[in-house]
């Protein structure tokens, strides 16, 4: 498997023709199978961070963090992280490389993983916490692994998008009966 999860194209082709003919009757059509599958993906993403290895009041503090946006006629829905800082308010605002460190920042930090500095010497706690870490075999530096919440999802994101394009397809295959029985009638 690579490390890219990409959508099978003709997957995608095939959700998009289930709904070619649908546009020109109901408009909505299309949004409302991308509002569900945003939501369904962001349900996903919200059980994978639940799962991580992450202290829980932790969890929570990520999940809040995660933003579900759709495009303005109901083209698309994306899932990605605040851009906002992550200070607290009564606590020290943390910086990296001269910058405050935004919730953009942590949130590709805990997806990806990051390098652990050195611990100063005889601070026992910082020596606990790098035990902890992995360390790579070929530059000898230690990292913390990724939590891979957001590659999971995407994994997950072709079958939510097939689901919800099977449904709305269900609710206006509906709309339509009804539309030509009350012609008929």
């Amino acid at each position: 498997m690579s490390r890219k999860a990409t959508l099978d194209r003709q997957a995608v082709q095939k959700f998009n023709s289930r709904f070619g003919h649908l546009m020109e009757v109901f408009p909505e059509a299309r949004a409302e199978a991308v509002r569900t599958m945003g939501q369904a993906a962001q349900r996903e993403l919200n059980d994978q961070i639940r799962r991580a290895d992450l202290e829980e009041e932790a969890k929570g503090t990520v999940i809040s963090w995660q933003n579900l946006r759709f495009g303005s006629r109901g083209g698309y829905a994306a899932l990605s992280a605040l851009k906002s800082s992550s200070y607290r308010p009564g606590a020290k605002p943390k910086s990296w490389n001269g910058t405050a460190v935004t919730v953009k920042q942590v949130t590709k930090w805990l997806e990806r993983g990051h390098g652990v500095r050195k611990p100063a010497p005889g601070s026992a706690r910082a020596w606990v916490r790098v035990g902890r870490s992995g360390l790579n075999k070929y530059t000898g530096l230690r990292y913390v692994k990724g939590r891979m919440f957001y590659s999971w999802t995407k994994m997950k994101v072709q079958d939510h998008a097939l689901d919800a394009a099977t449904e709305a397809m269900k609710t206006f295959a509906k709309e339509i009966i009804k539309m030509k029985l009350e012609r008929y009638s």
